[in-house]
């Protein structure tokens, strides 16, 4: 009798972690409700700080052009849409909607109040101590649209 032998590996597999944004989310709420706001912020920023160090270097070494890669690719395998300009000294993302917030939002899931710091504090960590600064504007708690500035520090 023949033997079939399937090799396999998980990067054979097409990205896909949605349910990953439900445990963040729970996490979140649970921080929210037991220990505040700021312990949101606190495990977000040792969890970026960690996670996102190989990134952090590269950026420290190469300006905004892996940030601008590292977004585009994430949003990519999302599923979801960006626009993303770069100059010499600025990065600017418009983000439509975030697949975070769409996905919970279709299995009826509560959002954390603070889920925005799931991006406001990660992005603000991952340039802390880089030559680059972050700002956020015009978040849509409901949909998660939004845009992101990176801009060289004066």
């Amino acid at each position: 009798m023949k033997k079939l032998v399937i090799r396999k590996k998980a990067s054979d597999n097409l990205y896909f972690h949605p349910d990953f944004h439900i445990a963040m989310n729970t996490g979140i709420k649970y921080l929210e409700k037991n220990y505040g706001n700021e312990a949101v912020r606190d495990y977000l920023r040792q969890f970026s700080r960690s996670y996102y160090k190989p990134l952090i270097e590269k950026i420290k070494k190469n300006g905004l052009k892996p940030l601008k890669k590292y977004i585009e690719q994430t949003y990519e395998k999302e599923g979801e849409k960006i626009e993303s300009h770069l100059d010499e000294s600025t990065l600017k993302i418009k983000i439509e909607k975030c697949p975070a917030i769409s996905y919970m939002k279709k299995r009826k899931i509560a959002i954390a109040k603070s889920f925005i710091e799931t991006t406001k504090t990660v992005y603000e960590t991952i340039v802390e101590n880089t030559s680059y600064s972050f700002e956020m504007h015009d978040y849509d708690k409901k949909t998660g649209k939004t845009t992101l500035i990176f801009r060289r520090k004066q």
